[in-house]
């Protein structure tokens, strides 16, 4: 949850905010947003331009414009209006891309740190560095405070990313194959709830630097999970700490009120008989390249995750230029992940891994071409655009555990990791699809759309893993094939 507002704070405080150029010598010091009556009828771009005006504010027709120097805003609440970003709109936008240029910095660090030092750690220090976010509050105003802010959102970007990934492993390595799946769905809906409450504050708490102190008052509670987090057991025993992994095991035991048996105990004895073959491949990503079965899975698992981010993030963004209220628009965008979330509970397991990714990218893809050619009809093109966004969180789920399960323990975290980082590149990308729409207003989800076949074709190419056991070394997960 938390980590859904890392991420999306930004693109809630940097909605478009509508502005009209100020003319001073006609208007209000106080002046709200509108256009003025004497605004000549032949100036129609009243965000950037303002007419020469003789001496009489008249609403005349005037030959002689110039750039504006002073802007009236929608509201004054935003970092647009504070920033003075009108009429840099790649300013705006740029807010975004930094954040995920962080975001690709931080996976592969983040990955081996998940890999050497622990799932554990990684969340914690991921966890414990979301404070950074509550130093954006101390920004300026004008130029300078921009470019303040976005240092800080980078930074923050770096050192906090890694926590929703490394919990993605632990869940899909400390539960049962059978819950696996449960455990993922959770962990999304906690996202889309996260988005959720982000647009409820927001609507009740307008000014940016109010909301980004409450957002980032809860992260202190990240310093429990130092006494409350364990660790993953199959982590502990593929990097041979077979006593720490047997307290693990005794602690479940006592928790859940169940003896351990001694095929549990012999389980385990022979789960660590595979810890020298697991330690040999650690940390070499070589040998990840050393099959041919494994190097496309990589491949095509990051054009998965690369998809998967830059339309879902895209279609989240575009939500907001969306015919209607901006915040309604994007809280329907954000409630429309939990249907998709529960729909990938009920098909991974039934219809496994592989037809539930396919037919997501299939009908996500689909949508969203089809929407391109609706836009006149509103409520068509609204509802194609929350079926397209229901059906990549479904593709969203899927991948983390389908990825998860291709691949095996020895290079897991790194692996998800640096698909992560591929899929960042997706992130980045996002922000910057509104500006298509200069060019044709449908291109954004055109583009969504054919990124989303490219996606399902490549589903063909892989393995069913449905109810097969977590490969542990590259030749368990190349014998998926």
């Amino acid at each position: 949850m938390r980590q859904s507002e890392n991420h999306l704070d930004g693109i809630v405080l940097i909605l478009i905010t509508l502005n009209t150029c100020a003319v001073p010598e006609c208007e209000l010091p106080n002046a709200t947003f509108s256009l003025p009556k004497w605004w000549p009828a032949n100036v129609t771009d009243y965000r950037c331009s303002r007419p020469v005006l003789s001496n009489t504010c008249v609403n005349n027709d005037v030959d002689n414009f110039e750039t504006c120097d002073a802007w009236i805003y929608e509201t004054k609440n935003s970092i647009v209006a504070e920033f003075e970003l009108a009429c840099q709109e790649w300013k705006r936008t740029l807010v975004g891309t930094v954040h995920n240029l962080g975001v690709l910095l931080s996976m592969p660090i983040m990955g081996f740190i998940s890999d050497r030092l622990g799932r554990r750690t990684a969340i914690i220090t991921s966890g414990l560095s979301l404070a950074l976010g509550a130093f954006k509050t101390l920004s300026g105003t004008g130029s300078t405070g921009y470019i303040t802010y976005i240092c800080i959102e980078f930074v923050e970007a770096v050192l906090v990313t890694g926590t929703y990934t490394s919990c993605f492993v632990l869940i899909v390595e400390l539960i049962g194959s059978d819950k696996r799946i449960i455990g993922a769905a959770a962990v999304g809906i906690s996202v889309a709830i996260g988005e959720l409450l982000l647009n409820l504050i927001v609507w009740y708490i307008p000014y940016w630097r109010n909301f980004l102190l409450i957002i980032y008052c809860p992260v202190p509670v990240f310093l429990l999970y130092t006494y409350l987090l364990e660790e993953s057991m199959r982590w502990l025993l593929t990097n041979g700490r077979k006593y720490e992994a047997l307290l693990l095991l005794q602690k479940i035991a006592h928790w859940n009120q169940f003896a351990i048996s001694d095929k549990i105990i012999d389980d385990i004895n022979n789960e660590s008989k595979t810890t020298d073959l697991v330690n040999e491949e650690k940390f070499n990503t070589k040998l990840l390249f050393s099959s041919t079965a494994l190097f496309k899975r990589v491949v095509i698992c990051s054009w998965w995750w690369f998809t998967a981010a830059f339309v879902y993030y895209g279609l989240m963004i575009n939500s907001v230029t969306l015919p209607g209220n901006k915040n309604a628009n994007f809280a329907l965008s954000s409630f429309a992940t939990i249907p998709g979330e529960i729909i990938a509970v009920i098909t991974l397991d039934r219809f496994g891994r592989k037809k539930t990714l396919l037919w997501g990218f299939l009908f996500c893809g689909l949508c969203c071409v089809a929407n391109g050619f609706i836009q006149e009809y509103k409520t068509a093109s609204l509802a194609l655009f929350l079926i397209g966004k229901t059906s990549i969180s479904v593709c969203f789920n899927a991948v983390y555990v389908y990825t998860s399960e291709l691949v095996p323990t020895s290079a897991r975290g790194s692996l998800v990791g640096v698909c992560s980082m591929l899929a960042r590149v997706g992130t980045v990308l996002a922000p910057l699809t509104p500006l298509l729409r200069d060019w044709w207003h449908s291109l954004p989800t055109a583009l969504f759309g054919c990124a989303s076949l490219s996606a399902a074709v490549l589903t063909l190419a892989t393995p069913e893993t449905l109810r097969r056991p977590l490969p542990d070394t590259v030749a368990e997960a190349t014998a998926l094939s």
